[in-house]
């Protein structure tokens, strides 16, 4: 599966829930963006692994599979190399 960068445009949070909205370079038949809403435990994740951004959520591993996601697994070993 291909997999691509997903660059964190914008971050709302109202009542302790994080609305994330992503932009994605690179791929040109699918949807140039997408919206999540994830949990506390994973905006902690996003905000940990994620690359270029000093607080908050920058860019991250995307697959599109029916609709976009982050690809957990590859955000996690990214960060670890």
């Amino acid at each position: 599966m291909t997999l691509y960068d997903a660059h964190c445009e914008e971050h709302k949070a109202v009542n302790g829930r994080h609305y994330l909205s992503f932009t994605i370079e690179g791929a040109a038949d699918l949807p140039d963006e997408f919206e999540l809403q994830p949990s506390p435990l994973e905006y902690e994740r996003l905000k940990e692994h994620s690359t270029g951004a000093e607080d908050g959520v920058g860019q991250v591993p995307a697959m599109y599979d029916d609709g976009w996601a982050i690809d957990w697994d590859a955000l996690e070993t990214a960060a670890e190399d």
